[in-house]
């Protein structure tokens, strides 16, 4: 088996340059079976159980791919050197081209920027591991993204990786003999899964795909969840189409379904669109990737900011953790541009995110399913106050205000700044003095003292930044881990804990 040779480590990606000047306008993936030799298949079954059961024993336990036949199509397909792509230095046997790795020790995951000319784009390699049962094998998955300037290769490009996809690149259909007459049979060829976009060709079961279906196939393949259903044999996904037609559905928030007769392509702008969808798909596969390889977080039993992830459990009918799972998961939606609007609270309407960051932050899993103490008195405090019953500040909104304020917190080098503050005082009557606020909140932002790794947007980040916030009567504040470019605004929030609460 051969390795890559001389890689860069996977924490040597240079992602706020990336964020900040590559443009991603499609995403493909491919996906195709590893084999592995009999007799290790029971030993790929114990390890894949017993990883979350052992961790440390089993630590070092991992699939390794040869990438090189995936290195071999793309060398094939452009006209580079294998043996320099496999150095991974940048060098491709094309001066206008360039091919960098980014691997640890030279092995899966592992992501690649690729120029070609003028075009960037970003290939990572992963291995999606499957416990051997019913036939089923590791798989080996290899996400593109590309910018615009790319979309003149991305065909050649696909029809090459592709090939991982089957062992032999299938014909157009089978002849099947009919007596003494060969009739021609469409291959049913679907692929594609957890695509937000979904695909539905009918075809005609004696021609295949027309011309005009072929070259939007083209254009959709492994940006979608592809589905070729023949005429007069229907498997319940084409409806009512008729032969030709093609059906176009999106789901999730943005919502869509359009419908090509036999004779109309599909437009470029819905290409576009498509193609800007499939972008976040693939990105997601690459985040999940990278995350099983970087899933140690940081030990913050012996940090100074004196947190631990070993909080004591609750009792499974608890209506106050319910009340606060929910609390927290509409935050979480809301950080991560998953809910329509920004939601007003009883004490303050909380900053909308779209408005303090240039993109859609993403969350880690410990931020969204903390361990269960976390959440422990974090709900707002009640008390009387003339006669009528007032409430304290919610620490998980005060934690999403804290986040919302990371770009005042930490500008960009030319970030333009007010020069003048505007203030205020507020004039109320007597009976007001009763309604201040006698509970006041802290915030505090520091540099955490073991910097650890994450995934946003499909790169490696370096966490390396706390935010706490608490309320006067706490006695813990409610702390985040976060990843932030001030020159993108670009946002990744780690984990969610509970910490002393600050002094000074």
């Amino acid at each position: 088996m051969t390795h890559l040779k001389n890689t860069y480590g996977l924490k040597a990606i240079p992602s706020e340059k990336i964020l900040k000047e590559f443009r991603p306008a499609r995403g493909m993936r491919f996906r195709g079976q590893m084999e592995l030799p009999p007799e290790d298949l029971p030993v790929l079954m114990q390890m894949e159980h017993n990883h979350m059961m052992d961790p440390r024993a089993w630590k070092s336990a991992r699939v390794v791919a040869d990438v090189t036949p995936v290195f071999g199509l793309i060398a094939e397909h452009m006209g580079y050197d294998l043996a320099s792509l496999l150095e991974g230095k940048g060098e491709t046997g094309k001066p206008e081209d360039s091919w960098t790795v980014y691997a640890d020790e030279g092995k899966a995951p592992m992501l690649i920027r690729w120029t070609i000319g003028k075009a960037q784009l970003l290939m990572s390699i992963a291995m999606l591991g499957h416990t051997p049962r019913l036939g089923m094998k590791p798989m080996l998955e290899v996400c593109v993204l590309s910018d615009r300037n790319a979309a003149p290769h991305l065909a050649g490009i696909a029809a090459a990786l592709r090939r991982i996809e089957k062992v032999v690149e299938p014909d157009d259909g089978t002849d099947v003999a009919e007596g003494n007459v060969l009739r021609r049979v469409l291959n049913v060829a679907d692929s594609g899964e957890d695509f937000t976009v979904t695909c539905v060709f009918h075809a005609d079961a004696h021609k295949g795909l027309s011309a005009i279906r072929e070259a939007d196939h083209a254009e959709l393949a492994n940006s979608t969840n592809i589905t070729i259903e023949e005429a007069g044999t229907r498997r319940g996904f084409a409806g009512q189409l008729l032969v030709d037609e093609l059906s176009i559905v999106a789901r999730r928030a943005s919502a869509f379904h359009f419908h090509y007769e036999a004779d109309r392509p599909v437009p470029a702008d819905t290409l576009k669109l498509v193609h800007h969808m499939s972008v976040k798909d693939v990105r997601m596969s690459m985040d999940i990737a990278f995350q099983m390889h970087l899933q140690d977080q940081r030990d913050r039993a012996d940090d100074a900011t004196g947190g631990t992830l070993k909080q004591e459990t609750t009792p499974e009918l608890d209506y106050e953790m319910a009340e606060r799972r929910l609390r927290l998961q509409l935050n979480a939606m809301e950080i991560a541009g998953e809910a329509p609007v920004s939601r007003g609270r009883g004490r303050f309407h909380v900053p909308m995110i779209a408005e303090a960051f240039s993109v859609p932050p993403s969350i880690g899993p410990e931020f969204r399913y903390c361990p269960a103490g976390t959440l422990l008195g974090t709900g707002p405090e009640l008390k009387m106050s003339g006669g009528d019953v007032e409430t304290s500040w919610d620490l998980l909104d005060l934690m999403l205000e804290a986040l919302c304020e990371i770009p005042k917190e930490f500008p960009a080098n030319r970030a333009t700044r007010r020069e003048i503050k505007l203030t205020a005082s507020l004039e109320a009557p007597a009976i007001a003095e009763q309604y201040k606020d006698t509970n006041p909140v802290g915030r505090r932002y520091e540099r955490i003292t073991n910097p650890f790794y994450a995934v946003h947007r499909g790169l490696v980040v370096r966490v390396d930044r706390t935010v706490s916030v608490w309320r006067s009567s706490d006695k813990e504040a409610l702390a985040a881990d976060f990843f932030y470019a001030p020159e993108t605004r670009n946002l990744h929030v780690a984990n969610l804990y509970r910490v002393k609460i600050p002094k000074g």
